[in-house]
């Protein structure tokens, strides 16, 4: 489970192009993606034998004869190659350092070859994962800070629905499979996934609040197709409870003036 919404869809699609890419899934994922100095994703983790066997006849920039050499060390010894934080400033592939274990003596050239190509790959990846990144953030938080999407008003009463950023609902509860398709929704149908908060006011005073996740919005879609009814009755219905508490409250003291 991670922090929020977000972060559990760049997590999921970070796992997500490991596989594609026949890299374990078990490497850990860390990033930063504030369009800042030294913004990116790396991961760290081993790479174990079995690992290296499935990766390495997909590394385009070793030659045939490289490919065979190496996958023959890796089975012989049980090469591993372990990836490790070299710097906590940043949050970038260039962050991380590639160290094989495991090769025998007077194979420097196959080790160097590796580990190149390795990165070469990784940086792929990393970039991958950046790119589809801010896309997901894109398309979970708000544009602005308390982003309208709806507001309805009466004489006294108004009801407000603001897009706000995922870490006000608290931690990601939503699962793998779930948490695959807003990615999709995201990414391939141009659908934003946020978190609301429905909100009612009477005279311009706060009278109750709630929060949806995972809400589904298709930007040139009509409201009625992600506004919750079950949502707006429930808020309603708490406001009316504080302004009839508030009311009878008066009346008392209106009794005992």
């Amino acid at each position: 489970m991670y922090h929020s919404f977000t972060d559990a869809l760049i997590h999921t699609q970070a796992k997500t192009t490991l596989a594609q890419h026949l890299w374990p899934e078990t490497l850990q994922a860390e990033y930063s993606l504030q369009h800042c100095q030294g913004d990116g994703v790396l991961f760290t983790g081993e790479l174990a034998p079995a690992d290296l066997l499935r990766i390495i006849p997909r590394l385009h920039t070793l030659t045939a004869s490289m490919t065979r050499t190496l996958l023959r060390l890796v089975s012989e010894w049980g090469v591993s190659v372990r990836l490790t934080r070299h710097t906590h400033r940043y949050s970038h592939s260039g962050c991380v350092t590639f160290l094989a274990e495991g090769f025998p003596e007077e194979t420097d050239l196959a080790e160097g070859r590796l580990l190149s190509a390795l990165q070469c790959q990784y940086e792929i990846i990393c970039h991958e994962v950046e790119t589809l990144g801010y896309r997901l953030i894109a398309g979970t938080i708000p544009e602005v800070v308390d982003e309208v999407l709806l507001c309805r008003c009466t004489e006294n009463i108004a009801l407000r629905v603001v897009a706000v950023y995922p870490e006000e609902c608290g931690y990601c509860d939503a699962d793998d499979g779930l948490e695959g398709d807003y990615i999709d929704l995201i990414l391939r149908c141009g659908r934003r996934v946020l978190c609301l908060r429905y909100e009612v006011f009477c005279d311009g005073e706060k009278m109750a609040e709630s929060w949806t996740t995972g809400t589904v919005i298709d930007p040139h879609g009509p409201v009625r197709k992600w506004l919750s009814r079950d949502e707006v009755r429930h808020v309603a219905s708490e406001a009316r409870d504080a302004i009839e508490f508030r009311a009878a409250a008066f009346r008392s003291f209106i009794k005992a003036a």
